[in-house]
C-alpha cells in the first residue's frame, strides 16, 4: 500500500494542474482561467512575487494530477490599500473579516468549473473550539487557517488552495479590463456601499461602482415610483456577485486577457493586494492556461446554500437549511457526481476511547496511511466501552460511513447535533484499518462536475435556495 504524506507539509507531492486557478482572487478570482497557454515565461518571475501565506499544515492533500481540486477564494473586508480619503475608508471597523467566501472547483477531465458561495452571515461552529459565530468572523479570530478548518468541520469540503483579495485589488482588476458591463433592470442604490445608478439599462461599471455593486447587501430598486429593498440581503448579493463574475470573465476575454500583455497587467494588480498559498506556483498558472484556454464563461456553474434568517443577540444570522438539496450541492464540492467519495475528501479527529497507550495516535496514523485527513484529539476514557463509534453532524452521513467501512471491526454510526466535524472514538473492539474498504451502500458520490445545464433550482425572491442562483430579475438572461 502506498503511504500518503502527513499533513505537516513534509513530503508533499508537487502540486498538480488545479493549482493554477486562483490568480485573480475574490469575486474576480476566476479571471485566472484566462491565463495564456504559451508565451508566459517572462511573467513567471513576476508571479513569484505575489504575497504568500504558509498554509501547508491545513490545506488538504492534492489529488492525483488531472483530478478535480477546490480553491477557497476570500474577499477581505479591508480598505487598507485604498487611497486616503476614499469614501470606503470612512468609519470602517479595523477588524479584518471575510466579505466574500467562495469555493471554486475545477475538473480538467471535463474542462468544467463550479463556484459555491457561502453567505457571510452563515452561523457555524468555528473550528478549534473557538465557538459559534457567523462564518465571516473566522479570519478575524484565527486567520485563513481557522476558516479552512471551519469549512472542513461544517461542510466536509476539502480545500487545496487559498486566494485572498482586498478592496483595492478588486478595483484594480476591474480597471485592468476597462470595467464590466452589467444589466440594471431598475434604478438601483445602496446607501451603505455608495451604489447609485440612476437609470435602468446596460451599465459598464467602473472600479468604484463595481465594488459598491458586489458588496451591496441592502440593494434597493426603484419600481413604480418607490424604492424597494431586495429582501434576500446577503443571498441576493451572492446572486449578483456570481453573475458579475460570469460577465467579468467575458469582458476579460474581449479585452484580450489570454495574451501575455493583459495578463502582465493583471499580475501587477495582484502584487498589490492578492495573497495566495505558498504551494501555488507560476508553472501551475501556465498549466491552467493550457487546460482552460477555450473556457466559456457561460459554462461556469454557480451554487449557494439555503439559509433561514434568525438572530443571536443583536446579530442577524443565517442558519443552514439541512436537507437533500443542500446535501446534493455540498456533495459536488466534496467530490462531485459520478464516483464514490474518497478518503482524501474526509477530515476527522480521533479520540482514544479505551485508554490503551498511544491508541489514538496510532489509529490516526493508520487512517492517514490510507488517505484520510486524520488528526488526534484529546482522549475520551470509557467512550469506547460499547465499541468503536463514528460521530457525525447532519449532512456527513456518507463520509462517516466511509470511515466505518475502512475499519477492521467496523463502527457504530452516531449522528450528533450541531456542526462539529467527524469524530472517531476507538473502542474495545478496535483492530485497526483494512487494506481496502468494504463495499458502500451510500448514494453520496464524488469526482466529476455536472454539466452546466444540470440542477438549476431557481430561488424565490424572498428566500435562498440551493442550486444555480438567480436574482429577482434573472440577469443571466438579459443582454448587455
Amino acid at each position: 500500500m502506498r503511504r500518503r504524506p502527513d499533513r505537516d507539509g513534509r513530503g508533499r507531492r508537487r502540486r498538480s494542474w488545479g493549482q493554477r486557478l486562483a490568480i485573480a482572487g475574490g469575486c474576480l478570482s476566476t479571471l485566472g482561467l484566462l491565463a495564456a497557454a504559451a508565451g508566459l515565461t517572462y511573467l513567471f518571475r513576476k508571479y513569484e512575487r505575489l504575497p504568500r501565506i504558509e498554509l501547508s499544515g491545513v490545506l488538504d492533500q492534492p489529488p492525483e494530477s488531472g483530478e478535480a481540486e477546490n480553491y477557497l477564494i476570500v474577499g477581505i473586508d479591508s480598505a487598507a490599500n485604498l487611497p486616503r480619503g476614499d469614501a470606503v475608508r470612512i468609519g470602517r471597523d479595523p477588524t479584518l473579516r471575510s466579505d466574500t467566501i467562495m469555493i471554486l472547483r475545477t475538473d480538467p477531465a471535463s474542462g468544467r468549473a463550479a463556484l459555491l458561495s457561502l453567505p457571510r452571515d452563515l452561523y457555524v461552529t468555528l473550528a478549534d473550539g473557538v465557538g459559534d459565530y457567523r462564518i465571516n468572523r473566522a479570519i478575524d479570530l484565527g486567520g485563513p487557517e481557522l476558516l479552512i478548518r471551519t469549512i472542513a468541520d461544517n461542510f466536509a469540503i476539502p480545500i487545496h488552495h487559498y486566494v485572498q483579495v482586498d478592496f483595492a485589488s478588486f478595483r484594480g482588476l476591474v480597471e485592468a479590463i476597462d470595467g464590466v458591463p452589467v444589466p440594471i433592470p431598475h434604478p438601483a442604490r445602496d446607501e451603505e456601499t455608495g451604489l447609485d445608478i440612476g437609470e435602468a439599462g446596460c451599465h459598464t461599471l467602473d472600479p468604484v461602482e463595481a465594488l459598491a455593486y458586489v458588496r451591496s447587501r441592502h440593494y434597493e430598486e426603484r419600481i413604480d415610483g418607490r424604492w424597494v429593498e431586495d429582501p434576500r440581503s446577503d443571498i441576493g448579493r451572492i446572486a449578483r456577485q456570481q453573475e458579475f463574475i460570469r460577465r467579468a470573465l467575458g469582458r476579460a476575454i474581449d479585452r484580450g486577457a489570454r495574451n501575455p500583455g493583459t495578463m502582465d497587467q493583471l499580475i501587477d494588480v495582484g502584487l498589490s493586494g492578492i495573497t495566495v498559498d505558498d504551494e501555488l506556483t507560476a508553472n501551475d498558472i501556465f498549466d491552467l492556461g493550457t487546460h482552460f484556454r477555450s473556457f466559456d464563461p457561460d459554462s461556469l456553474i454557480t451554487y449557494s446554500v439555503e439559509g433561514t434568517p434568525d438572530t443571536v443577540g443583536e446579530a442577524q444570522i443565517l442558519r443552514l437549511v439541512e436537507g437533500p438539496e443542500t446535501e446534493a450541492v455540498l456533495a459536488i464540492f466534496r467530490g462531485g457526481e459520478g464516483t464514490e467519495l474518497e478518503p482524501e475528501g474526509v477530515r476527522l479527529t480521533v479520540r482514544n476511547g479505551t485508554g490503551a497507550p498511544r491508541q489514538g495516535a496510532e489509529s490516526a496514523e493508520a487512517l492517514r496511511s490510507v488517505g484520510f485527513n486524520a488528526n488526534v484529539a484529546g482522549d475520551e476514557p470509557g467512550g469506547g466501552a460499547d465499541g468503536t463509534v463514528v460521530r457525525y453532524p447532519p449532512g456527513q452521513e456518507a463520509a462517516a460511513d466511509l470511515v466505518a467501512r475502512w475499519l477492521v471491526s467496523g463502527a457504530r454510526l452516531e449522528p450528533v447535533d450541531g456542526s462539529l466535524g467527524i469524530e472517531l472514538v476507538t473502542g474495545v473492539d478496535w483492530e485497526g484499518v483494512l487494506d481496502e474498504a468494504t463495499p458502500s451502500t451510500s448514494t453520496t458520490t464524488a469526482v466529476t462536475l455536472p454539466d452546466a445545464d444540470a440542477t438549476t433550482t431557481t430561488r424565490p425572491d424572498t428566500s435562498s435556495s440551493t442550486g444555480r442562483t438567480t436574482t429577482s430579475v434573472d440577469l443571466a438572461t438579459m443582454d448587455c
